[in-house]
């Protein structure tokens, strides 16, 4: 075999697999244009949240998964949690949008046990508006923050099983130096 097509396959294959490992997000400081989250949501569990007043007195964070079925979104709500000591340094709160059924997304909320409120975005209302549908059925996985405005501050799109993107959420809030 000639060496020259091994060493391209090889290329290939290196560029193929970093492309996959962290082609698949993003972040960005919400500049370009202004999208805003609704000021009142109602929850998987039927109660209405005040996200206007929760972004007033906390640092909002939106938290999105792809589906309910999403086994790589369920890990990512068990790593925050887990470090929920170091985002309440920063007075961080967090809301979970997802795809699907009142009962589906509160099965998820169950599931893992992540103590915030879960919305249901059943017709895509939200994800449309932070440009976050990715297919019919499915909302593309980010992490949001608001401002007090309610309009996106900071957007990391996309999540793998190996690139979840809390680091990136950490070391933009600087949450784990906080006092």
């Amino acid at each position: 075999m000639n060496k020259g097509i091994l060493t391209n396959k090889m290329i290939f294959s290196a560029i193929f697999f970093w492309g996959i490992v962290f082609g698949s997000s993003f972040e960005t400081d919400s500049a370009r244009k202004e999208i805003y989250f609704p000021a009142t949501v109602t929850s998987s569990a039927g109660k209405e949240i005040d996200v206007a007043a929760l972004a007033k007195a906390h640092i909002m964070i939106v938290v999105t998964i792809k589906a309910t079925w999403c086994p790589v979104c369920r890990q990512q709500l068990l790593r925050i949690k887990e470090q929920l000591g170091d985002f309440e340094k920063c007075n961080a709160s967090f809301l979970v949008l997802s795809p699907g059924s009142n009962e589906a997304v509160q099965e998820v909320k169950f599931n893992t046990d992540f103590p915030f409120p879960f919305i249901p975005d059943q017709n895509f209302s939200i994800a449309k508006k932070l440009d976050l549908i990715l297919s019919p059925e499915e909302i593309m996985p980010a992490i949001v923050i608001l401002n007090e405005d309610l309009s996106v501050k900071w957007i990391r799109k996309g999540r793998n099983a190996l690139n979840f993107g809390d680091a990136e959420l950490k070391y933009y809030l600087g949450c784990a130096n906080w006092i």
